[in-house]
Formats: C-alpha cells, sequence, structure tokens
C-alpha cells in the first residue's frame, strides 16, 4: 500500500532527517512509528521551507512553503496535484481540517478523481472554535489594542475573526470530503451536519510513548498543586482558571498554580511591548486576586518533562471553552492523576463524571473551584478515581488496537487487503 499523509508539523523521525534534530514529540509520532513497521510505503508533507528528502526506501517527505492559516494560497493546490501524479497513493490521509491546505488537498484529489481514498482527521473544528473563542472575556477587552495587537492587527476580536475565516474554508472541506475520521460524539455530530453523506470512521489517538509508564500516587504529589497544560490562547479558558484559583486559595492558602510556557507576568519594558491582549487581561487577573507568587511557569516542556508534571500535581485542569478529545486530558488520565475538566466539546466521550474525573460547566468558574477543593479533600481517595481513569485512557489510547482501526480503514478506502 501507497500512503500519503499530509500534516500541519512533521513527525520527529522526519524532522531529526530534515533539519538534524527532531521534534517536540507530537502525538502522531507513535503512530507514524507503528505505521512504518508494517511495511506501508509512505510520503509525508507537511509546511515548512520548500525541500524534499527520503527517509529510507520506504518513506519520503516533501514541504511547502507555509501559508496563512486563515488565506487561500491556490499555489498549494498545484503542488500536491503534482505530488499525487508522481507517488500515485493508494490511500491520502489529511490530518486536520483547520488549515487551508486541506481545502487546496481536497480540490487537488477531487481533481485526480482520489476523493473515494482520501480521509480526513477531525482534530479541532475551527468553526466551532470561533463561536467560542472569547467566551468568558469581557468586551473592552476583546476589542483593545496592545502594542503587539497593533503592529500584527492581531487584537482577541480579530483573532476571533481569523478563526471564522479557517472556519468556512473548513465547512467547504468537509462538504467536499466522503470520509471522515473522528473519535467522540461531539466531532460526530458537528460533521454530520456539515456533511451528512460523508462516511464517518472512527478511531482513536495514540498518545506519545513515554506516557505508557508510570502512575499517580497520592503520597508522592506536592499537596494542593494544580498543573494545567495551556494558557496560550483565550480558548484554553485560564482566565476561567484564575477566577476559580482565588476561590480554591480561601480554602487551601498553600495551593499552586503550574503551566507550562513564559510567564505573562514579566514587568519589563519589552515584556510588556511583547504581550498581548489575552495575556495581559490574564496578568490583571493575577493581580486582582492576588495570585502573582502562586503561579509557576514552566517554560516549554519535553513529553518526559510533561509526564513529571502531571505526576508532580494534586490534580490536572483542563478549562477549555471548547475542545474536542484534548490529548492532555488522556496524558493525564493514562497516568492516574486526579482530573477536573470542563464538560465542552468531546470530553465527556473521554471520561465519566464521579468515576473517572469530575465534568463542570465550563462558564462557571465556581463549580471548577469547588471541583478543585474536592479532589484536594479526597485525599488518598483520589487515587481510586485516577486509577477508573487509567483504566478507560488505556482502552482509549491502546496503540496496537488504534493502528488496526486505522490499517482497517486504510484497506477500506484502498479496496486492498494488504
Amino acid at each position: 500500500m501507497r500512503l500519503l499523509w499530509l500534516c500541519n508539523v512533521a513527525p520527529s523521525e522526519v524532522r531529526q532527517a530534515a533539519y538534524g534534530k527532531p521534534g517536540s514529540g507530537w502525538w502522531l509520532d507513535h503512530a507514524f512509528s507503528d505505521l512504518r513497521k508494517t511495511g506501508i510505503s509512505m510520503r509525508i508533507l507537511y509546511p515548512e521551507e520548500p525541500g524534499r528528502g527520503e527517509l529510507d526506501e520506504r518513506c519520503g517527505y516533501a514541504t511547502f512553503r507555509r501559508p496563512d492559516r486563515h488565506k487561500y494560497d491556490p499555489a498549494m493546490e498545484h503542488f500536491f496535484r503534482q505530488e499525487l501524479a508522481a507517488f500515485q497513493p493508494d490511500v491520502i490521509h489529511i490530518w486536520g481540517t483547520e488549515y487551508a491546505h486541506t481545502l487546496a488537498m481536497l480540490r487537488a484529489c477531487r481533481a485526480a478523481g482520489l476523493l473515494d481514498r482520501t480521509a480526513v482527521s477531525i482534530q479541532g473544528l475551527c468553526s466551532a472554535c470561533a463561536r467560542h473563542y472569547t467566551e468568558g472575556i469581557p468586551y473592552p477587552v476583546q476589542r483593545r489594542f496592545t502594542f503587539r495587537d497593533l503592529l500584527r492587527q492581531d487584537n482577541i476580536l480579530q483573532q476571533q475573526k481569523k478563526y471564522a475565516l479557517r472556519g468556512s474554508m473548513e465547512t467547504e472541506a468537509l462538504r467536499l470530503t466522503r470520509h471522515i475520521i473522528g473519535r467522540t460524539d461531539w466531532d460526530r455530530a458537528i460533521t454530520g451536519q456539515i456533511n451528512p453523506k460523508a462516511q464517518y470512521h472512527f478511531c482513536n489517538e495514540t498518545l506519545r510513548e513515554p506516557f505508557y509508564t508510570g502512575s499517580w500516587q497520592y503520597e508522592n504529589c506536592q499537596k494542593h498543586r494544580i498543573f494545567a497544560s495551556s494558557c496560550v490562547y483565550p480558548i484554553k479558558g485560564f482566565h476561567y482558571l484564575l477566577e476559580a484559583f482565588a476561590m480554591v486559595l480561601e480554602r487551601f492558602p498553600d495551593a499552586a498554580l503550574a503551566v507550562p510556557g513564559v510567564s505573562f507576568l514579566n514587568a519589563n519594558l519589552k515584556s510588556r511591548l511583547r504581550r498581548d491582549s489575552y495575556h495581559k487581561y490574564l496578568a490583571e487577573l493575577a493581580k486582582q486576586y492576588h495570585l502573582e507568587d502562586k503561579i509557576t511557569f514552566l517554560g516549554k516542556l519535553t513529553p518526559e518533562e510533561m509526564k513529571e508534571q502531571y505526576l508532580r500535581a494534586n490534580v490536572f485542569v483542563l478549562p477549555s471553552t471548547l475542545d474536542n478529545s484534548p490529548n492532555s486530558l488522556g496524558e493525564a488520565m493514562i497516568l492516574g492523576t486526579p482530573c477536573v475538566a470542563a464538560d465542552v466539546g468531546g470530553v465527556a466521550s473521554m471520561l465519566t463524571h464521579g468515576r473517572e474525573g469530575l465534568l463542570y460547566p465550563s462558564s462557571e468558574p465556581g463549580m471548577l473551584a469547588y471541583d478543585i477543593c474536592r479532589i484536594f479533600s479526597m485525599e488518598e481517595q483520589a487515587e481510586t478515581m485516577g486509577r477508573s481513569a487509567a483504566r478507560r485512557a488505556i482502552k482509549t489510547h491502546d496503540p496496537q488496537k488504534n493502528l488496526e482501526a486505522l490499517l482497517e480503514i486504510y484497506r477500506l478506502l484502498s479496496g486492498k487487503e494488504n
């Protein structure tokens, strides 16, 4: 079988071959490595400075110039038509609908008569994200500009508009596709509304390699430490977490909050000039609730370092205003870290409330605070919930079962047994 992947990022093995240094351990690395062991011939396309090369005789790669995410570049279609003609794939697998190159590839596949052999995996859905992007953020904050926002013409409302533009291209792409790969009730519902004629294939995702070993234990965690995986942009809901954290501190004054990334609290001029409106708002909330010395910023973390943070935390919190099946939640669950997550998107397809973790209404920081305190009060008993989560997650993210499901989809699309 000849398999062509279109990705937004290069698998680590490909990046190592192309640039002499590995990637950051993206979740698709595991699936890529497993597929390589089957003997399938693969070609990987991804956005980067234009170039091409080979890992070996069974795997090559090519890159195309990364376009603006919210703008369509017709040159991508031409590039993809050339790649399809040269490689002659039996199956085309497009990872994600969030990017203009997805629409370009589907148009190229339509022109080549290959839509019946093409599948699109759902990651996030920009059209839905646009609707939730500004949730919980005061309108004056949404519309204001920092110096950085003014230079880039990229304040919160403009970011939301860009998501909407990406969503319009995503909707066109989904209407073109005939095969969709998803994993939650939510992504099945949304894609089914957009294109009820497309065939939906269920296939869970496999996590990054380091998370399949290790187990959270109450005696080894830092008591009352909260870990969240991102505060990068509004849809991650970190503003709600800051409000909840202030309430948690009333009951647990020694509570601490840790998050990857660079501090948005830095007061030096250079940092202030680089700060966007969302991070300025987070800094204002932290000051309002006197949280500045209670937040630890962890910088960029390797998968192993992320794993260490899950195991060190007393609770993992996912405060997103929208998510499909966040891998950060899967990573926390498979390690047995007690989890509190916003009941949004496909999250309820991953975790059963009260048995494998706690779900709360995303726009209710008071409920988030209540659930965090509930986990803290469980003490050792939280391990029972964590073990239930780990049992669920190892089934959801079972590498062998997920590989078999993916191969079955490929066989169906190609019409080949092997």
